[in-house]
């Protein structure tokens, strides 16, 4: 772990342009009346309500000092000491009815860790190194002014994803932060884990298979959920600390064509129906339905309405081995393409079923095939998945091969060698 790389790499780049929004926000509110009594009523009521709410923490919370679990609060100590923290910040517990969570704050002048008791009861359960990382993360964002530059950037809290992306980036930097200040980076990730699954069944997840999720758990909604957080996929948590540690592991990221895919989808479909919705707040119900009607048979048919599909391709496009293998048995040509060029080995690419692949590649599929776009290898490397484009390299593909749009597997992630190739998808480019 070394201490230069600890800064999330966009963590800068979100907090300036929330800088830049926020000053904009805070002169067209200057330059009105009216505005300034609008926002200074909002940030009145924000800091009320905060005031409040960390009065409640305060008045009914368990605060650790020296005679209340002095242990923990050594351990508060040593971390603010290890972490150049000049004045060690006020630590409560509070009840949390079953959650995992912890956050910091300031409330007139101190700086506040909170602890949820499912969280602090960690130290009871032989759980002191996770509590140490929980700690030590919190402690990070008192370190790095998160709470101040929080209230500064305020306003750009208006713009869509813009907040949620700094927020991410934060927590992405107190992980590693965290990590090297206990210096136990196996700590920090069974911390991370047991946020996921709880305090009792964390330490027996498997690492591996659950950051396997970032890509198996790959759709526009889970993006979604994601882009809308103030934090980061756990799994996507964990992997941070691994290249922050430069651990020797594999690395995993979403299907990036998956999830561009049923984003797309998603928007023509929130899009035909906000559409149908203000036709018919117009008064035109009938032309609504018609609308709606016809733009369900029209997408689905410029979908799924491809001239030219064989029952190999289909196979191989529902993943139905079975099928492919009958298909195949039948005398089914496996070279035949559809109206955009496509044959039975890129449908299997376009779902990602590299077991339908492999048993078309078997049969004589030409693996430097291509649709009327790119070839075969290019989509893999397109949808980074490391896995098709190995078992496609494997079997002859060659990534230098241009497409029918110029743009080779190579040049698609920008590597140079076939060697780079591979280790950049594996290396999650």
């Amino acid at each position: 772990m070394s201490k230069t790389n600890i800064q999330s790499d966009r963590e800068s780049i979100y907090f300036i342009l929330s800088v830049i929004i926020s000053v904009l926000i805070y002169v067209l509110a200057a330059v009105s009346i009216v505005g300034i009594a609008i926002a200074l009523a909002i940030f009145a009521f924000l800091l009320f309500t905060n005031a409040v709410m960390l009065g409640t923490i305060r008045g009914n919370g368990v605060r650790i000092h020296e005679r209340q679990f002095p242990d923990v609060y050594e351990r508060v100590k040593i971390l603010s000491a290890q972490m150049e923290i000049g004045r060690v910040p006020d630590v409560f517990v509070v009840q949390s009815e079953g959650a995992l969570n912890a956050f910091a704050t300031r409330f007139f002048g101190r700086d506040m860790v909170v602890l949820y008791s499912e969280v602090f009861e960690l130290a009871r359960e032989q759980g002191q190194d996770e509590l140490d990382f929980i700690i030590a993360h919190e402690l990070a964002h008192i370190k790095r002014r998160h709470v101040w530059k929080n209230l500064l950037i305020l306003p750009a809290g208006f713009i869509p994803f813009l907040n949620s992306a700094y927020s991410r980036s934060c927590e992405y930097t107190c992980d590693r932060h965290a990590a090297y200040a206990i210096q136990d980076s196996a700590a920090a990730k069974r911390a991370l884990t047991l946020l996921g699954i709880g305090k009792k069944a964390y330490a027996e997840v498997n690492e591996d298979a659950y950051r396997e999720q970032i890509t198996t758990e790959s759709n526009a909604f889970v993006w979604l959920a994601e882009v809308l957080s103030t934090h980061p996929r756990l799994p996507k948590r964990i992997q941070s600390i691994d290249r922050f540690d430069q651990a020797d592991v594999t690395y995993y990221q979403p299907k990036h064509g998956r999830i561009a895919l049923g984003a797309t989808v998603l928007g023509l479909v929130v899009s035909a129906a906000y559409v149908g919705i203000l036709a018919m707040l117009m008064g035109g119900a009938a032309f609504a339905g018609s609308f709606l009607v016809g733009f369900e048979d029209g997408f689905y048919d410029g979908m799924y309405g491809v001239e030219g599909r064989t029952p190999l391709m289909a196979a191989a496009e529902e993943g139905d081995l079975a099928g492919v293998e009958q298909a195949l048995a039948d005398g089914e040509d496996i070279h035949a393409k559809d109206s955009e060029g496509a044959d039975a080995l890129m449908y299997a690419i376009y779902w990602y079923d590299t077991e339908v692949m492999q048993t078309l590649i078997d049969a004589g599929a030409d693996v430097n095939t291509s649709d009327h776009y790119m070839t075969a290898l290019a989509r893999a490397a397109m949808y980074g998945d490391y896995d098709m484009a190995k078992l496609l390299v494997d079997n002859g593909a060659d990534p230098a091969l241009e497409g029918p749009e110029g743009m080779s597997a190579l040049d698609e992630i920008g590597a140079s060698s076939e060697k780079e190739f591979l280790e950049m998808l594996k290396q999650g480019y």
